[in-house]
């Protein structure tokens, strides 16, 4: 298995672990005022943290995006990183309602549909090989 120019995809992979991480500070800066000012109602509150799920499938597809040869599958590869990218991030100021989540969900069945094109590919590869030890055998 052959890396094809991972450069795009560490960036974007760096970026969204930035992001990610951003995200995660407020979150507790957030949780600890919470926790000052109304303790009750923080126990009833349920916050949804979705920045760490989504830098899994930014990885994912980015990952998968390193794997490909060039190609127009992968320029719409990086197309679609950068769209989900920029989507979660600008996404309050989109009129859309639940924007955010439409986006997160499109990157979420697109990591798992990359996951299996990935086993694909993984096992296409180890196929391979153990066809050519097979042959190298058979040779000597």
């Amino acid at each position: 298995m052959k890396f094809y120019k991972p450069f795009f995809s560490i960036i974007t992979i760096l970026i969204q672990l930035m992001l990610s991480l951003k995200h995660h500070y407020e979150h507790i800066k957030w949780t600890e005022e919470m926790k000052k000012t109304d303790p009750e109602l923080f126990g009833l509150i349920c916050y949804n943290t979705t920045y760490t799920s989504l830098f899994i499938f930014v990885c994912i597809i980015g990952f998968y995006e390193m794997l490909t040869k060039p190609s127009w599958f992968k320029t719409i590869i990086r197309i679609f990183l950068v769209c989900i990218i920029l989507g979660t991030t600008f996404s309050d100021f989109i009129p859309i309602d639940q924007f955010y989540y439409g986006v997160y969900n499109t990157a979420w069945f697109s990591a798992v549909v990359t996951i299996v094109l990935i086993l694909v590919r993984i096992g296409k590869y180890s196929f391979g090989k153990i066809n050519d030890r097979k042959l190298n055998k058979a040779s000597r």
